[in-house]
């Protein structure tokens, strides 16, 4: 992921391999009792919320991790993320989208 460093320094956050309660935010994959495949997000695995952790598309993941790196206040501390696989295509489509937020909002001060 080329913009990976640039976004992570950005919004102040690092991916985590080890799940641990600790951490802020959780994304990664669950099996139904019928056998299908869903996706969650959330910042607390504990109490899910159906109606808002919980996705069927793994494609949304990018907007659910992009709204928690956006939410993030990085003046305060690292906010560590456990991601069940790094290489996934959603999350490098949000990486960029992150980066491009960052390049546009540079542009944007550059014209003020």
């Amino acid at each position: 992921m080329e913009n990976l460093e640039k976004v992570q320094n950005h919004f102040n956050f690092k991916f985590v391999e080890n799940w641990n309660d600790g951490l802020d935010f959780f994304i990664y994959e669950e099996n139904t009792a019928d056998g299908y495949s869903v996706y969650v997000a959330t910042d607390d695995p504990q109490n899910i919320v159906i109606s808002e952790d919980v996705y069927y598309y793994d494609s949304d993941l990018s907007i659910a991790f992009i709204e928690a790196v956006e939410d993030h206040t990085p003046e305060l501390t690292t906010m560590e993320i456990y991601v069940e696989d790094v290489e996934e295509y959603w999350l490098e489509e949000a990486i960029d989208e992150l980066a491009l937020t960052i390049d546009n909002n540079l542009d944007t001060e550059t014209y003020e």
